[in-house]
């Protein structure tokens, strides 16, 4: 027979003279005692008068880090709900950057040495390469201060874009350095980071300026218009003419207006033209002249590269037929003056503002957030053109953000990407490994999710901004870009992976063998001490994973299957129904799609 059990609170008081401007349950409970018949999930008779067992403020923070970090454990989301946001974000500014090449380093020089000593012969020992890069991402994303910081470098990162789909996967010296620059600028102008990109070594040979050499007719050469093109397309002002609230300007015909056509994309390849290595790899010491011709493998790939006067286009060149550069000026000043140019550009801010929201929090963000956001880009609050910190600000603390009004609205939130999922995980629960490495390979992520950092197919990310998938989505005008991954194949990869992650509690796989670097496993004793108590259990990942956000529907789903995980002839049953609720949890809508 199904028991139920009765609560009883018993309330008495003293009235006192003082008279309370709030409500019971806000704090002021002086002179009234409780009591209860029973304590039962955590509970006590007080937290029914005393504000303690309220829960909004909580849901709220955990809402707020599911945004602004890659996920965080219930101490810290207590921290943050008691400090505020904007002290938390003060906070993090202060927070000094944990670089990637300082780590893959580290992570290498430790491999090399174990291989040598295994017998392997140095010159058959290829590395540091993407993997390394991995490892010195996931160890430094486990143990890091810097939440904020990184985040937003992982969302620069899908804007400027480079990928390990390219020789680039060889060089984790190359992905490191660029990835590093993206910390640094994370928390700098927008400007200074469309410079640090377009003399990169790792986005020269992606978009292929790099060497890129002036017009010779006689030879047939014209300047390489890739990285001119992308420039414009993808970093700073899109496709068409924007509003400040990001919608697009039409002509007389109700038709959008393009910001730049082939003349534009040619004259804007001319000055990108003569960059070259920044310096020269050890190893190419018979190099004692001209370099500007010599291949990405002899330069060193964290150096920035230079100008090399003979090889860049001379003459006017022209700025979307609105400006020009004057004829004389070095290579540099004219990429500069067109990095100028572009930056200040009255689309840059609402382009970039938007994408930024989008990576941050929702797909679909109204006009006026957007142009809250593009006004403080644009140094509308005071602050200089293009500071991110500013930025950031404006994004995280917007009441569309913020506030449960927008939470409910038909074009809140956004579907957690795959990779997003899988570092949540990783941050929100307890994981243990032995030498304290937690050195993920990342390619069992890129292979069956579809994502890593750094890993996107194309310069145009792993989904484009305005996807829409077939249905309701679409029907209702609004995008979805991270469906782009979603599909049979994918979905199932992600329902097979929780499964290994949860049951066989193995989260993080090296490719340097068990015997080397154990499996990075899960530890669940927290919530195996309340495997008796489903609905504490189910109370305390709500706070933890959803955000206050569960439906009662999806409640029930779990409290039926708690209810079938018990038996009488042994108690493993308390280690199965945590890693069954967490399980239930990562693959409920109430997850996946973060509001």
């Amino acid at each position: 027979m199904r028991k139920i059990l009765y609560l009883f609170a018993f309330i008495s008081h003293t009235i006192y003279a003082q008279t309370y401007t709030d409500y019971l349950g806000a704090g002021h409970n002086s002179g009234i005692t409780v009591t209860t018949s029973n304590n039962k999930s955590g509970t006590s008779a007080s937290k029914t008068i005393d504000g303690s067992g309220l829960n909004d403020s909580l849901f709220d923070a955990s809402r707020f880090i599911a945004q602004a970090t890659f996920g965080a454990k219930p101490a810290y989301i207590s921290q943050v709900k008691n400090m505020g946001y904007v002290n938390w974000i003060n906070d993090q500014f202060t927070k000094p950057p944990t670089y990637m090449r300082p780590k893959m380093d580290l992570i290498w020089d430790t491999i090399f040495a174990r291989r040598i000593s295994e017998g392997e012969l140095e010159e058959d020992i290829f590395g540091p390469y993407a993997l390394h890069f991995n490892y010195a991402f996931w160890q430094n994303n486990m143990n890091n201060q810097d939440l904020l910081r990184q985040r937003v470098a992982e969302a620069l990162s899908e804007i400027v874009v480079i990928s390990i789909n390219s020789n680039l996967g060889d060089w984790g010296e190359a992905l490191c350095s660029y990835y590093d620059m993206l910390l640094d600028e994370s928390f700098g102008n927008y400007k200074n980071l469309l410079t640090k990109v377009s003399l990169h070594p790792a986005m020269g040979y992606y978009l292929s300026h790099y060497t890129n050499p002036k017009t010779n007719t006689q030879l047939k050469i014209r300047p390489d218009e890739n990285y001119a093109r992308e420039i414009m397309q993808l970093f700073t002002i899109g496709l068409y003419e924007l509003n400040n609230d990001g919608t697009q300007k039409l002509d007389g015909n109700n038709n959008p207006i393009p910001t730049y056509d082939n003349v534009d994309i040619k004259e804007m390849a001319k000055v990108f033209t003569g960059l070259g290595a920044g310096a020269l790899e050890d190893w190419v010491w018979w190099q004692v002249n001209d370099t500007f011709d010599l291949d990405i493998y002899a330069a060193v790939k964290t150096v920035p590269m230079k100008m090399y006067e003979y090889q860049h286009e001379p003459g006017k060149k022209y700025l979307l037929k609105t400006d020009s550069i004057s004829a004389g000026q070095t290579g540099m000043q004219d990429i500069n003056q067109a990095i100028n140019f572009l930056f200040n550009h009255p689309n840059t801010g609402p382009f970039v503002s938007k994408k930024l929201i989008q990576r941050l929090v929702k797909s679909n963000p109204t006009p006026a957030y957007v142009n809250r956001v593009a006004t403080v880009f644009n140094g509308g609050s005071g602050n200089p053109r293009g500071d991110m910190k500013a930025v950031i600000k404006a994004i995280l603390l917007d009441p569309e953000a913020r506030t449960r009004a927008a939470m409910n609205q038909i074009d809140a939130g956004m579907l957690r990407p795959p990779f997003l999922r899988s570092i949540h995980y990783a941050r929100s629960m307890n994981l243990t490994q032995p030498q304290g490495r937690f050195w993920h390979n990342g390619y069992n992520l890129l292979d069956g999710l579809g994502q890593h950092v750094l890993a996107a197919p194309t310069v145009f990310n792993f989904y484009p901004p305005d996807y829409q998938p077939v249905g309701e989505i679409a029907d209702n005008d609004l995008v979805a870009p991270e469906f782009k991954l979603h599909n049979s194949s994918k979905s199932i990869n992600y329902l097979n992976n929780l499964y290994a992650w949860n049951m066989w509690d193995a989260v993080m796989y090296s490719w340097e063998g068990e015997e080397n670097v154990p499996v990075v496993r899960l530890d669940m004793a927290w919530l195996e001490t309340m495997a008796d108590d489903p609905e504490r259990m189910i109370n305390e990942l709500d706070k933890l994973l959803t955000h206050g956000q569960l439906t009662d529907q999806t409640r029930e789903v779990m409290r039926n299957a708690m209810r079938q995980i018990k038996w009488p002839w042994d108690q493993e049953w308390r280690i199965y129904r945590p890693r069954l609720l967490v399980y239930l949890f990562m693959i409920s809508p109430d997850y996946t799609i973060l509001k």
